[in-house]
């Protein structure tokens, strides 16, 4: 089963994700960015998740810490967030960021982003 850490710290969302995908993958939530970095340098996922306004660490930090390491840079990140921005995009292309889910998100949308990462589902 594939392995996906995902950094939330919304309780309610973060429970709605694990609903979704806890039967088709092998996840794993955080609450902050600091310790889903920690995590992914201890055992990498085979995709990592990321909201981008979390405490400790924000989520655009974590995929460029990421990607930019040699052997971690072909992890599939997607980030999911609110924020609302007109170049939101490019800042996540810019941390190497490999998809971009806006929030509020329907349940399929977010299986189907998953499922063009890393397949399964």
């Amino acid at each position: 089963m594939k392995k996906i850490y995902s950094a939330e710290d919304n309780q309610a969302l973060a429970e709605v994700i694990k609903a979704t995908l806890s039967k088709s993958y092998d996840l794993t939530m955080f609450d902050n960015g600091l310790d889903i970095y920690r995590k992914i340098q201890e055992e990498p996922p085979d995709m990592i998740m990321l909201d981008i306004i979390l405490p400790r660490l924000d989520g655009l930090a974590v995929s460029r810490l990421v990607k930019f390491q040699e052997k971690f840079k072909d992890i599939p990140v997607m980030i999911v967030s609110s924020v609302i921005d007109p170049d939101i995009e490019q800042q996540v292309r810019s941390v190497r960021g490999d998809a971009y889910l806006k929030k509020p998100f329907r349940l399929a949308e977010l299986r189907e982003k998953v499922k063009s990462l890393i397949g399964g589902g």
